[in-house]
């Protein structure tokens, strides 16, 4: 719209004889908007990489959740506040899953800050933005809820994730759940099929850990 706005504005202008120098400041003025915006985002891309760097790198200090804090905080209406509603969500489920590995601690206020997250990407972004990352946080939290031993509410979001493949059919997968560097999957799964195999491990395991060893060789063979 910005990009349009002059030219109709200098048709307009030239057409009642007005002069052109008013339409040129229009101009200038546009260009001046353009350039902030870009500059906006170019802050909001570089905290959503510090963040992303800082998780990657299994920070467990928060690090990574200042910096999407910052971007959701600085930047509510960009592209990268709604990528870093969703990263804020599967910093704090990482977190969990490095600290229980590490230190054998299940440090449920981690989850209770990833649920909260996710849940806000879900109640914001269910209806507006790319929505991206809608299947992948259904997932996330039916991953918790079944790590809590929530298999009740792990299937209700497991249906909500289904039913999300409208708007997002596909979840990508780093790890299945990310406790271990030898889990790494990197792929891409239909949201519905996946949605049914968790589902389906959720049904056919005693243990956290036989549904989530079932589910990753499910995805190996399944997803791409």
């Amino acid at each position: 719209m910005l990009k349009s706005l002059p030219i109709q504005l200098r048709k307009t202008l030239l057409a009642f004889g007005v002069a052109i120098v008013l339409s040129s400041g229009l101009v200038i003025v546009g260009r001046s908007q353009g350039n902030a915006e870009q500059r906006t985002q170019g802050t909001a891309v570089q905290l959503l990489n510090e963040g992303s760097a800082y998780q990657t790198a299994d920070d467990t200090n928060d690090r990574p959740a200042i910096a999407y804090r910052l971007v959701i905080q600085k930047y509510p209406k960009s592209l990268q506040a709604e990528q870093a509603q969703y990263f804020l969500g599967t910093y704090y489920e990482k977190k969990f899953f490095l600290l229980e590995g590490q230190s054998k601690l299940e440090d449920w206020s981690s989850f209770n800050e990833a649920e909260k997250a996710l849940y806000g990407y879900v109640g914001k972004y269910k209806s507006t933005g790319t929505k991206s990352y809608l299947a992948d946080s259904y997932y996330t939290l039916a991953i918790i809820a079944l790590r809590r031993g929530y298999l009740d509410a792990a299937e209700k979001l497991l249906t909500q994730m289904s039913d999300s493949a409208r708007q997002d059919n596909k979840v990508y997968l780093s790890k299945v759940a990310p406790r271990r560097s030898d889990e790494v999957i990197k792929k891409y799964c239909d949201t519905k099929s996946l949605a049914a195999a968790t589902l389906n491990a959720l049904n056919n395991s005693s243990s956290f850990d036989g549904a989530i060893n079932n589910l990753t060789g499910w995805i190996r063979t399944n997803c791409r």
